[in-house]
């Protein structure tokens, strides 16, 4: 099956851990975070190469320059290529990074995220919340393009209870002082 924590020394799992770095290489948020190193923490890891998997369980905490997710479980996928996805689940598991220079951070929750590297893509499911420049989403199932800054959230399927629907809360823009509309 897996291979305990201490396989993560042995000279055979370095391809794999050569291939979590590999995280850096990804489009994540400022360029500067491509190029800082990834700290994961957690209660216990298992790794097996031949699936190209790792699995971290227990107050996990995975970083990378501006990037933080916290979650109770994360299993990253990787292949030839790198990374191509990080899946967390929790009770909620969060993520946040900084997209631009000088913005303040995104921060998406959800009892499961599911980030897809290659497309720049967070899907959110139960209890999915993004905060984003003061503007927050709530619902069932949110998809966030990262690239394009797209968000699509959905209630539950067919529940249209006030306490499973979409909410959003949309700031108003700020005029520049002494502009008229």
């Amino acid at each position: 099956m897996f291979k305990s924590a201490t396989a993560l020394l042995k000279p055979t799992s370095w391809p794999l851990i050569a291939a979590l770095f590999a995280l850096s290489a990804t489009a994540w948020s400022l360029p500067g975070d491509r190029d800082q190193p990834i700290l994961i923490k957690s209660n216990k890891a298992e790794l097996d190469e031949s699936k190209g998997m790792s699995i971290y369980q227990g107050e996990v905490m995975l970083e990378q320059g501006s990037i933080k997710l916290a979650a109770d479980e994360v299993t990253i996928f990787s292949n030839q290529n790198g990374v191509y996805r990080i899946l967390a689940t929790g009770t909620p598991a969060h993520f946040q990074q900084i997209q631009k220079k000088n913005d303040t951070p995104i921060h998406a929750f959800g009892n499961s995220i599911n980030y897809l590297l290659e497309l720049e893509l967070i899907e959110l499911r139960e209890n999915a919340k993004l905060e984003q420049q003061k503007n927050i989403f709530t619902g069932e199932r949110i998809d966030y393009d990262m690239k394009q800054r797209l968000v699509n959230a959905e209630s539950g399927p067919g529940d249209k209870t006030e306490g499973s629907r979409v909410e959003m809360v949309i700031q108003p823009n700020k005029k520049a002082p002494g502009k008229n509309p």
